[in-house]
């Protein structure tokens, strides 16, 4: 799966996420939930819904698997994964 999503997304797709979807990628790669990203980012869980909406058209993915893994992939899922500039992850 990995090669075929290598083959599918093209660095200038990754290229066209903003800033915030950025953010939002870094998080779904940590495997948040909408909610999780919401509280994490400040802002609505429907505005997270959106992000993610849109982050699948740019990469060109259908799951949020799928954008997880182009998120692992291409680093931007570390573990404890947050926005740049952005607080810590909750302490559990």
């Amino acid at each position: 799966m990995a090669r075929l999503m290598h083959d599918r997304i093209a660095p200038e797709q990754a290229d066209s996420l903003t800033e915030r979807e950025r953010d939002v990628l870094r998080l779904l790669g940590a495997g948040r939930s909408n909610r999780e990203i919401a509280a994490a980012l400040s802002i609505g869980e429907q505005t997270v819904k959106t992000h993610v909406a849109h982050i699948l058209a740019k990469l060109g993915v259908k799951s949020r698997t799928q954008a997880a893994l182009y998120a692992a992939r291409m680093g931007l899922a570390a573990p404890g994964a947050r926005p740049a500039g952005g607080p810590p992850p909750e302490q559990a």
